[in-house]
């Protein structure tokens, strides 16, 4: 497992809630989430200190994952999302992967018609923020 009992890390949620349901197909949606959180977990060394965030506004759910990892420079951050790229250094142990899971992440937001990006600097963690319309 990611969070294995040599990794006690810790996870903090901070939600928004929603009016109403997030349209779109909710298989695909919990899915982004779970292979982001994946990813959050599997690119932090030592015990990962992972934030959740989500908010509302009238036209969009935004919904941020914030992580204690290794962060990446400018060049990464262009390819992260390309299918099959994998950053090789990741927790100490395997990354294990095939470098499809934040592909498949953008795929499904796009095709919602959202948008999702990454701000990060190398050794100080990364933010992935996803933005899905509610309309």
């Amino acid at each position: 497992s990611l969070l294995s009992e040599d990794r006690n890390g810790k996870i903090e949620i901070y939600l928004e809630a929603l009016e109403s349901e997030l349209p779109g197909n909710q298989f695909h949606l919990t899915n982004i989430v779970v292979n982001m959180l994946e990813n959050a977990i599997k690119y932090s060394e030592g015990a990962p200190k992972i934030e959740v965030h989500t908010e509302s506004t009238p036209k969009f759910f935004i919904f941020k994952i914030k992580d204690s990892g290794i962060g990446m420079n400018k060049a990464v951050q262009k390819l992260v999302f390309n299918k099959f790229y994998r950053e090789q250094k990741g927790n100490i142990h395997d990354v294990k992967g095939h470098g499809l899971g934040l592909a498949y992440v953008k795929e499904i937001v796009e095709k919602h018609h959202g948008t999702v990006f990454v701000e990060s600097e190398k050794g100080k963690g990364s933010t992935f923020t996803v933005k899905l319309p509610l309309i």
